[in-house]
């Protein structure tokens, strides 16, 4: 069984890395999905209620389904996850946790932050994890 996870922040920008990748993985067992809401780092955690929070997962989740379903994926099981933390650590985490078999990333965020992070994560989880990276840049 080969599973693979795939961290997204649904930006047009990584449905295309996302598209591109799965075209060199045509026989997935697993596409894992995962969106990191990082409201729950240490410096925020006084600032920001439950509330907030839920209603973030709540919209993270909407905007899941709708990227999942605008890719076309070819894997036997497609699974998502919403969860909160720092999201080089979660993603370091969960591609270490023995479930994954290879974790698929975009050389970068490209949603509205990514710009101010140029490659933070994914330069983190590449150096951190025990696991296959399939990195795909952006096209031009």
């Amino acid at each position: 069984m080969f599973r693979v996870l795939i961290p997204v922040d649904f930006s047009p920008d990584s449905k295309k890395f996302v598209e591109e990748g799965l075209k060199i993985l045509p026989n997935l067992d697993e596409a894992a999905f995962l969106y990191v809401i990082p409201l729950g780092m240490k410096e925020l955690e006084d600032f920001v209620d439950k509330e907030s929070i839920e209603f973030a997962k709540s919209k993270a989740k909407t905007k899941m389904e709708e990227f999942i379903k605008s890719l076309n994926i070819k894997a036997s099981k497609i699974t998502s996850a919403i969860v909160e933390g720092d999201p080089s650590r979660v993603i370091i985490d969960l591609a270490n946790s023995g479930n994954y078999d290879a974790i698929l990333i975009g050389h970068r965020g490209y949603g509205y932050v990514g710009e101010f992070f140029i490659g933070s994560v994914t330069l983190k989880v590449i150096s951190k994890v025990s696991i296959p990276a399939i990195i795909v840049k952006k096209s031009k």
